[in-house]
């Protein structure tokens, strides 16, 4: 099976995209190892064409691509949280208060509409 995939890779992936099929390799390896669950998920038929089309140009599939895209927007809100966390321990440590950020911005927002 493996070699299938090796196989059909190297016929489809120009030799200066060598660096997605290894990728994609490493992606099968490590899809083949972890345990899955299948889900049911709606789309509006137009969202679901530019998926679609995404992954046909990537020549990944529909799921490949929604697992990317799942794993890169909880690393995306998981490195938030640390941001917002460090801001809270920056903000306490210098005694400032939501109240304070709440007036910087509204300063700021006076001085930017009376600028215009």
């Amino acid at each position: 099976m493996l070699q299938d995939f090796l196989v059909l890779e190297r016929v489809r992936t120009r030799q200066s995209d060598s660096v997605i099929a290894v990728y994609k390799l490493c992606m099968y390896i490590n899809s083949m190892a972890e345990k899955t669950s299948t889900v049911t998920i709606s789309f509006r038929d137009d969202l679901l064409s530019e998926i679609d089309e995404v992954a046909r140009s990537e020549s990944r599939s529909r799921s490949e691509l929604l697992r990317e895209a799942a794993r890169l927007y909880i690393e995306r809100k998981k490195r938030m949280q640390v941001m917002i966390e460090s801001m809270r321990t920056v903000a306490s440590d210098r005694g400032i208060t939501e109240e304070d950020v709440a007036a910087e911005i509204a300063t700021y927002r006076a001085e930017k509409n009376s600028s215009k």
